[in-house]
């Protein structure tokens, strides 16, 4: 090699001192070096799961799993958690305009000549040192009064059930957003690298229930952050029965290329 930059057959400019095996290979080395540390990354995680965006936290964390229970056509808050005694009060009387504020009705209750008011046909007692309100209708759970929590400051500016439905389980109106299961997941990770993070399970034969698996969807995160539908057929989780008419050998084959590829 002379002192002037030369380029090879490949259209690798070799420096002065340098020749192109040598150069290739000082690539080569620090390519595998990035690739075998992500490797070894990788199997250092197998053992723990997979770690998620916020890697380690700033406390240990206590709580291994949720269970979210999205009552569709569950009972009223009214006759539930929700104690309004001035609704009671007030029952029969007209919807005063303070409170709609002008807003826009729904369509079924936009033809109506009147918006009459109507308050809880149950009676509420306080329970626990806390004195929750809670409705005579949940004697059970009246028990444990301090061992849960109410919210009652959600609300939402939809007036329809689909856009505050979205709301709760993405935090926006419209579709199209990671669900609160795929945040928890891509934040979080899992303890378990071969299952899902977060499943999903609905109530078979309901018809019209509005459960759209935009609800556990992962929006713009990757998709292996959505939630898996567990299905009440033959099939309870898609995809992982054998395709029609390819056997247990042949998918294992299949399988093994593949991992062989990567």
């Amino acid at each position: 090699m002379s002192e002037t930059n030369r380029t090879g057959c490949c259209g690798i400019e070799a420096t002065a001192g340098l020749s192109r095996r040598q150069m290739l290979g000082r690539f080569a080395h620090g390519i595998g070096g990035i690739a075998l540390a992500d490797l070894m990354r990788a199997n250092a995680h197998a053992a723990t799961g997979t770690p998620g965006a916020l890697g380690v936290l700033h406390h240990p964390p206590k709580i291994k799993r949720v269970i979210s229970l999205f009552q569709s056509g569950g009972p009223s808050h009214l006759e539930t958690f929700d104690y309004k005694p001035l609704l009671k009060k007030m029952e029969g009387q007209d919807l005063p305009a303070s409170v709609r504020m002008g807003q826009r009705l729904t369509g079924m209750s936009g033809y109506q000549a009147r918006l009459p008011l109507v308050g809880s046909f149950t009676g509420f007692r306080q329970h626990g040192p806390s004195g929750a309100w809670i409705s005579d209708l949940l004697p059970h759970t009246a028990r444990i009064a301090d061992k849960i929590c109410v919210i009652r400051s959600l609300h939402s500016e939809a007036i329809n059930h689909d856009p505050a439905i979205t709301f709760l389980q993405t935090g926006f109106q419209i579709a199209g957003r990671p669900s609160i299961g795929s945040w928890l997941s891509y934040g979080l990770g899992s303890e378990n690298e071969d299952l899902p993070t977060f499943v999903v399970l609905i109530t078979k034969g309901k018809g019209g229930q509005p459960l759209y698996s935009r609800l556990w969807g992962s929006g713009f995160l990757p998709s292996r952050h959505q939630g898996v539908q567990f299905r009440a057929s033959a099939e309870p989780v898609l995809y992982l029965n054998n395709p029609a008419g390819v056997d247990s050998a042949s998918r294992r084959s299949m399988l093994d290329r593949l991992r062989d590829l990567h």
